[in-house]
């Protein structure tokens, strides 16, 4: 299945194309320019596997959480490409690809993983992964938290995980837990695509008008409205 994925979620996103085995990828640089830059990188990475984005069979992009801009760019570029190609559209949890990505990195896939994303004043967007009965991962209800508070709520034996480990892996190995390898802290377009693309084949997808970005917190308007 020719595919396109997208990871616009966090400051160094990325793309990628995969058919069949053969994958090429291509990384954004900072947030600021993956506006600039997705639409080029996503038509490099089709060519090298020698088709065009046009010839997309599924587009799958990392829904959140994240940045407002960056998941506005991705969520917006795979709904430009799939109503233009035709192609089936799948937005995929950033916190399952972590989960996955833990999993394959450390060998270890029985679970449950802590993820947590930096959400900024202090604070993280927290959640635990454990395996699904259908191979994938179930994510428990995200919650916005206080990092020391999220640190100390941490079940024992549990292996933590999430880009906000950059961070805050010195405190949440002082608390006496365990961290999953570096290499698994973020998600990324490739592990997205890994992700889309079984869904895909059994049928799923997403529509372009109804697929909306997973915010870490609501937008500040938002929290003076309420």
């Amino acid at each position: 299945m020719r595919t396109i994925a997208i990871d616009t979620s966090l400051a160094a996103g990325s793309v990628a194309a995969c058919a069949g085995p053969a994958r090429a990828i291509r990384g954004l640089g900072p947030a600021g320019e993956h506006a600039r830059l997705v639409a080029a990188a996503i038509a490099e990475v089709a060519a090298e596997l020698g088709w065009t984005p046009a010839d997309a069979e599924l587009v799958a992009v990392v829904r959140g959480p994240g940045s407002f801009t960056g998941l506005r760019v991705g969520v917006a570029t795979a709904k430009a490409i799939a109503w233009a190609s035709g192609a089936r559209l799948l937005g995929v949890s950033g916190f399952e690809v972590v989960a996955a990505e833990t999993a394959r990195v450390t060998g270890r896939d029985s679970g449950p993983f802590a993820i947590a994303y930096d959400a900024g004043r202090g604070e993280v967007f927290a959640a635990i992964a454990a395996p699904a009965a259908d191979g994938g991962w179930r994510i428990g209800a995200a919650t916005l938290v206080a990092a020391d508070r999220w640190i100390e709520s941490l079940p024992r034996g549990c292996l933590v995980t999430g880009p906000a480990l950059a961070t805050l892996a010195e405190r949440v190995t002082a608390a006496g837990h365990r961290l999953a390898t570096e290499a698994a802290w973020h998600p990324s377009a490739v592990a997205a695509a890994a992700i889309a693309i079984p869904l895909a084949a059994a049928g799923q997808s997403d529509s372009p008008a109804a697929l909306v970005p997973e915010y870490l917190r609501p937008s500040y308007a938002d929290e003076r409205a309420t």
